[in-house]
C-alpha cells in the first residue's frame, strides 16, 4: 500500500480533540462524549501509544492483534480496522492515524492517549516535578488496569494484552514508589495519602505506600494509626509473600513505638480498672455498650494458622473501634481477665460487658473454618454467627472480604439488639437517641430528616460534645439541603462546621469525614470532598456508607464508572441499603447514559418525591413522555416553580456536561 495520508494541521484537529482512555474499561471521547470504537482498535492504539515514536509497522500490528491468522486474512482484517478508525475520525473532522506505507502512526495533534502520555512520562523523567505534582500526574493517568475487560480468546492479542498489563503495572508502581518516597514536605501529603491508596489497589504488598501512609500519620500527630497501618502491612506481607517488612519499613515502625503491645493497646478503648466488689454501672448511666472480642479457641496445632486467626480477631477488634458506637475492650485485658477467671461470666461482669464475640479456629476439609458469634451477656442469646473456610492460597481474597462482611453484620446485630428492647421515651440514652435518629434518616422525606434532628439534639443533651450525634446532626443539614432543592449554602456550611467539630472530637472516626465529604460535595468543593472521603475510608475501610458517599463523589466529580466501583463495593458489605444508595446508584447509571439501570436502581424510592426528577430525565430520556409527565408532575406538586434551569444550582457536577445532560432530560419531561 504505497497511498499515504497526512494529518491536517494541529489548528484545525484542536477543534475537537479525541481523548482515548485505556487504563481502565477503554473509552473514546471526542468533545466530552463518548463515541463508539471497535474493540480491536484500541488495541491498535496501545500498540501505537506503547512505542516511543507513536508508530509501528503493520506487520507488527498484524502479528499481534491477528497472529493467530493466515496472512492474507490478517491483512485484510488491519486494512478494515484502519479504514474503519479513519471512517469514524472523518465524522468528526479528524484524522486520527498517520499511514505512511508502511507505517501507522498516531497523529498526536489530534488525540490524545493516556497510555501514551503514560509512557512518555516515565521517558521524560519526573524528578524536576515537585513531589505533589508527580503524585497527581500518576493519579489523573492510572485509572485502572490496562484495556480493562478485554479479552478475545486469540492467544497473540490476548498475550500481547497480558504482558503490556503486567509491565505496565510495574512501571506505575515503579513510579508511584518514587514519587511517595520523594512526597516528605506537608504540601504534598494529600496527594500522596490518595496515591498510596491507589497502590495498595493494585499491589497489596508494596511497602513503599505503607511507609508513605505512617509517614503522614506521623507527621499530623497520629502515631497510633500510623502503627496500625505498619500492622497491616506487616499482616499482608506474611499472608501474600510468606516474608516480614523490609528493614526500611521496621525502622521506621521501631521510630515510632516503643512496643508493638503497647502500641496496639492504643487503638481500641480500655475498661476502667474497678474492684471486683464494685458493682458494673448501669447502661443507662454509661450510655453506650461495651464489647468484648475474646482470643480464638484452637484446635489447630500449626503456629502459622493461629498466628492467621489471630490476625482476624485483631483486624475485627480495630474495625469494631472505628466505629465508635460502642467501647471496645482490648482483646490483651480480655484476655488477662477471661483466662484468670474460673468463672467467664463473672469476668465479663468485672470488665463491664454488653456483647461478647467468640472465635474458634478448627481444621475444615480443606484448610481450616473460622468461626464467629456474637452473644448478648445479659441473656446469654446468640445474635449472630457464621464460619468461614479459608487456606493460605485463597487468605488474600478472602481477609479483607470477610472481615468487612464479618463487622458489617456484627454492627447491625448489636443496633438491632438495643432497639429492639422496649424502652420508655423518658429513659432513653444517647446511644438509643442516636438509633433512632438514623433509623429515622433511611427515609428521604423532610418530616423523618426533622424528626432525626430532634433525636441527634437530644442525645447531645445527654451526653454534650458526643461525636457521633454531633455527626448525626451534620447529615441532617446536607440533607435537608438535598430534599428541599436549596440554592442557599447556609445549611451546608453549617454541616461543613458541625462535621469538622465531631472530626476532631474524634479524630479515628471515618464518619465526621464523610460528612464534611457530602457537604463539601454540594458545596461543589471536588477536591476537598475526594480528599474527606478518602480518608474516611481509610479510617473506616469495612463502612459501607463511607464507600457509597465516595463513590457519589467521584461520579459528581467526573469519574461516574470509578465511583459505580466503589458503590459496588458498598453493596457487597450492604446488600440492604437504605434510600439514599438507590438514589445515588440511580444518578450514577443516568449520568452514564444507561437510563434503564437507572430506573431499576431507582425502583425502591419510585414513589418518593425528593427523587421525582431523577425519574422523570430517565423515563423522558427512554421515550416514555406518558411517565415521564407523571413525575413531572410530582416534582411540581412539591416544588410549583421548579424549572430545569434551576438544577444548575443544585446538582453538584464537576463537569457542565453532565449538567447539561440531567437539564436536557427534565426539558424533555416538560420541566422546562
Amino acid at each position: 500500500m504505497g497511498t499515504e495520508i497526512s494529518s491536517k494541521s494541529a489548528e484545525s484537529d484542536a477543534a475537537a480533540k479525541v481523548e482515548v482512555r485505556l487504563f481502565g474499561p477503554p473509552r473514546f471521547v471526542v468533545d466530552g462524549e463518548t463515541q463508539s470504537l471497535p474493540d480491536k482498535a484500541f488495541v491498535l492504539l496501545a500498540i501505537l501509544a506503547a512505542s516511543e515514536n507513536k508508530s509501528a509497522s503493520r506487520s507488527q500490528i498484524r502479528s499481534i492483534l491477528w497472529g493467530d491468522f493466515d496472512r492474507e486474512k490478517a491483512n485484510a482484517n488491519l486494512r478494515q480496522l484502519i479504514a474503519r478508525i479513519l471512517k469514524i475520525g472523518q465524522k468528526f473532522d479528524l484524522v486520527l492515524l498517520d499511514i505512511r506505507g508502511d507505517v501507522v502512526s498516531i497523529n498526536e495533534a489530534a488525540c490524545t492517549i493516556d497510555y501514551g502520555a503514560f509512557m512518555s512520562l516515565q521517558r521524560g523523567g519526573t524528578d524536576r516535578q515537585s513531589a505533589a505534582n508527580r503524585c497527581e500526574a500518576l493519579l489523573a493517568l492510572w485509572t485502572g488496569r490496562l484495556l480493562d475487560g478485554f479479552g478475545f480468546d486469540e492467544a497473540a492479542v490476548d498475550e500481547w494484552m497480558e504482558a503490556n498489563r503486567e509491565e505496565i503495572r510495574d512501571r506505575f508502581v515503579d513510579a508511584a514508589r518514587d514519587a511517595l518516597e520523594a512526597a516528605l514536605d506537608p504540601g504534598s501529603f494529600d496527594a500522596a495519602w490518595r496515591l498510596a491508596l491507589k497502590v495498595l489497589d493494585v499491589d497489596r504488598t508494596e511497602e513503599a505506600a505503607y511507609r508513605a501512609m505512617m509517614r503522614i500519620c506521623t507527621a499530623r500527630g497520629d502515631r497510633g494509626f500510623a502503627l496500625r497501618i505498619f500492622s497491616r502491612c506487616k499482616r499482608t506481607l506474611a499472608a501474600e509473600l510468606g516474608v516480614p517488612p523490609s528493614a526500611q519499613t521496621m525502622d521506621l515502625a521501631a521510630a515510632l513505638r516503643h512496643r508493638d503491645a503497647e502500641a496496639l493497646e492504643q487503638s481500641v478503648i480500655q475498661p476502667i480498672a474497678r474492684d471486683r466488689e464494685t458493682r458494673p454501672a448501669q447502661k443507662s448511666e454509661r450510655q453506650i455498650p461495651v464489647v468484648l472480642i475474646l482470643p480464638p479457641i484452637s484446635v489447630v496445632s500449626d503456629d502459622a494458622t493461629r498466628m492467621m486467626a489471630l490476625g482476624f480477631v485483631e483486624d475485627l477488634t480495630i474495625g469494631l473501634s472505628r466505629f465508635r458506637r460502642f467501647a471496645v475492650v482490648a482483646a490483651h485485658s480480655g484476655a488477662s481477665v477471661a483466662f484468670g477467671s474460673g468463672n467467664l461470666q463473672e469476668a465479663m461482669a468485672v470488665l463491664d460487658v454488653d456483647y461478647a464475640v467468640a472465635t474458634s479456629l478448627m481444621p475444615a476439609t480443606h484448610g481450616h473454618r473460622f468461626g464467629v458469634r456474637l452473644t448478648n451477656v445479659s441473656n446469654s442469646e446468640v445474635l449472630w454467627a457464621t464460619e468461614t473456610d479459608f487456606t493460605f492460597a485463597t487468605l488474600g481474597g478472602t481477609f479483607e472480604r470477610v472481615t468487612g462482611l464479618i463487622l458489617r453484620s456484627m454492627v447491625n446485630a448489636i443496633d438491632e439488639a438495643e432497639v429492639r428492647t422496649p424502652i420508655p421515651a423518658t429513659e432513653f440514652t444517647a446511644y438509643r437517641n442516636l438509633l433512632e435518629g438514623r433509623r429515622l434518616l433511611h427515609g428521604s422525606d423532610l418530616q423523618s430528616i426533622r424528626r432525626a434532628r430532634r433525636m441527634f439534639k437530644e442525645a447531645l443533651t445527654l451526653v454534650p460534645n458526643y461525636p457521633a450525634a454531633v455527626v448525626g446532626l451534620a447529615r441532617t443539614m446536607t440533607y435537608e439541603w438535598v430534599v428541599r432543592g436549596m440554592i442557599e449554602n447556609d445549611l451546608l456550611k453549617e454541616s461543613v462546621d458541625l462535621a469538622s467539630k465531631a472530626a476532631s472530637l474524634d479524630p479515628h472516626d471515618g464518619r465526621a469525614l464523610r460528612e464534611r465529604g457530602y457537604a463539601n460535595l454540594y458545596l461543589r468543593r471536588h477536591d476537598e470532598s475526594l480528599q474527606d472521603f478518602a480518608q474516611a475510608m481509610a479510617l473506616n475501610p469495612h463502612d459501607a456508607d463511607i464507600l457509597e458517599g465516595y463513590a457519589d463523589s467521584l461520579a459528581h466529580s467526573g469519574d461516574p464508572r470509578q465511583g459505580l466501583n466503589m458503590f459496588n463495593k458498598a453493596i457487597e458489605l450492604n446488600p440492604i441499603p437504605p434510600d439514599e444508595y438507590s438514589w445515588a446508584l440511580g444518578s450514577i447509571y443516568y449520568q452514564l447514559g444507561d437510563y434503564k439501570a437507572a430506573l431499576q436502581a431507582l425502583r425502591p424510592v419510585e414513589d418518593s418525591p425528593a427523587t421525582a426528577r431523577l425519574l422523570a430525565a430517565c423515563t423522558a430520556q427512554l421515550g416514555d413522555l406518558e411517565l415521564a409527565r407523571h413525575y413531572s408532575r410530582v416534582v411540581r406538586s412539591v416544588y410549583p416553580d421548579f424549572q430545569a434551569e434551576r438544577i444548575r444550582a443544585i446538582v453538584p457536577n464537576r463537569n457542565p456536561e453532565d449538567t447539561e445532560h440531567f437539564i436536557d432530560g427534565l426539558k424533555r419531561a416538560g420541566l422546562d
